[in-house]
Formats: structure tokens, C-alpha cells, sequence
């Protein structure tokens, strides 16, 4: 059977529904069509995303704005879901969904909080997946340094543990190990300012230590605001203006 489209569809392109035998068509006007095997095609009012764009850097979600993004006929949005995940998304659907265009997802290691390490472990997570500052260099000096008979010689008052290191070939340094320590792991997406979170450090014998959370999860208020900071000023230096509202 001819197909027959009317007139301001002059050139399509064809996604595939096989389950329902209908086609999803699009015209140069971008408007899309939902065509079904008798040929007849219903105007589609709902923009319909075959698949989301997946990418992994905030310079490129502003990159794809710029390219296509300013270009699609919907209100866009930034929607900053985690300090690992940002999303743009459309206005409300007929059916109460939202479109999704982009997904953009950190590039992030899991770091081993809360369960205690032996000594190497400790070293190489703290200088693999920590910013360096004042308070990493502490442990690390710690740690580094620790004998399992030291552990044995260690005091703890319930807030904060010191221990004796050796320091030198015959010298033994005693160390006081604060609480909390304010450490800075790398948790959101490498070109925003990481923010820092206060820990708990805990030693224990057997040369094992451990880092536990103490900041109620404040860090990831943060993370977002430096998320929504970091693009709206890309939207600024690319558009001269914050052209795509960002929620974070």
C-alpha cells in the first residue's frame, strides 16, 4: 500500500518498533509520526527518545548543548541527581513522564570506608584515592610506619588514638592521631572541586585501620552545588547567559 504523509513530511527517518509492527517516523520539520501497518500516520505531540546519550564529562554534556541540545524543540533541564550523575530532561509528557536526553555518569572508584584495612591496603587507598592536605599526610606517616607491637602501645581515650612510630633507625616518635580527621576523597566528577569530609580514623591490632564517615553525608550537599556551579559557568562562558536551568 502507498504511504501516503501529509504534506509537510517531505523526508523521514525510521526507528522500529517490531513488536507492534508500527514505525516511528520524523520529518525534516522534526516532528514525529507514529505510522501503523495500514499506513496511516498519527502526529505524535510527545517527543519520543530512542536513546539516551550516555556520556561521562560535564565539558561534554555542555559541548552536546551547545551542538543539538539548543536545538531541540522541548524545555530542556539540568537535573543533578547525585555527585555522580546529571541528567537533562524535558517538559512533562501527556502520559506524566519526563524525556530523558543525557545521562551523564562519573567516572569514580569505590573507595573502602568503614571496614578496616590492613597496612598496605590503607597506604595505597589513601594516596591512590585522597587528594593530598595536612591530615592525610598524618596517617599516612602513621600507618606507613606502624609494627604490629606498636598497635599493643597505643592509647585511646574514645576520641582520638596515639601510638609510637619508629622514626629513624633508633628512634621512636610518639604520634598523636586526631579526631576527626579532614580528608578529601575523589567521590564526583574529576573537574569540580572535591569536597572534604570529616572521618573517623580507628587503629587496631594486627597493623589493621579503618576510616568511618562522620559528616551525616554533608559532602554530597556539596558535591552538587559544585556540580551546578561548574556547568552553569560553562552555560556562561558558551552562551553568554545560563541558557538551561539547572537543579541540583
Amino acid at each position: 500500500m502507498e504511504t501516503k504523509i501529509n504534506g509537510e513530511l517531505t523526508q523521514f527517518e525510521q526507528l522500529v518498533d517490531d513488536a507492534h509492527g508500527n514505525r516511528l517516523i520524523k520529518g525534516l520539520n522534526g516532528r514525529q509520526y507514529l505510522l501503523d501497518n495500514d499506513g496511516d500516520a498519527a502526529l505524535l505531540n510527545d517527543p519520543i527518545i530512542a536513546h539516551t546519550l550516555r556520556l561521562n564529562q560535564l565539558t561534554s554534556l555542555v559541548e552536546w548543548l551547545e551542538s543539538e541540545g539548543q536545538h531541540i524543540n522541548d524545555n530542556l533541564q539540568i537535573h543533578v541527581i547525585s555527585p555522580t550523575a546529571v541528567e537533562v530532561i524535558g517538559n512533562l509528557t501527556t502520559g506524566g513522564q519526563r524525556p530523558r536526553y543525557v545521562e551523564v555518569k562519573a567516572i569514580t572508584d569505590d573507595i573502602n570506608f568503614e571496614q578496616y584495612l590492613d597496612q598496605e591496603a590503607m597506604v595505597i587507598m589513601l594516596q591512590s584515592q585522597f587528594e593530598e592536605n595536612k591530615d592525610r599526610e598524618i596517617i599516612l606517616k602513621v600507618v606507613s610506619n606502624l609494627r604490629d607491637e606498636t598497635v599493643h602501645q597505643q592509647t585511646d581515650d574514645g576520641v582520638s588514638q596515639s601510638v609510637q612510630i619508629n622514626s629513624g633507625v633508633a628512634s621512636v616518635d610518639e604520634v598523636m592521631v586526631p579526631n576527626p580527621v579532614k580528608l578529601i576523597p575523589f567521590r564526583t566528577f574529576q573537574e569540580v572541586e572535591q569536597p572534604a569530609s570529616k572521618f573517623i580514623f580507628r587503629m587496631r591490632e594486627g597493623m589493621q585501620s579503618a576510616l568511618f564517615m562522620a559528616d551525616n553525608n554533608q559532602w554530597q550537599v556539596e558535591a552538587k552545588k559544585n556540580i551546578k556551579d561548574f556547568i552553569q559557568k560553562l552555560e556562561q562562558e558558551t552562551f553568554d547567559e545560563i541558557k538551561f536551568p539547572v537543579i541540583a
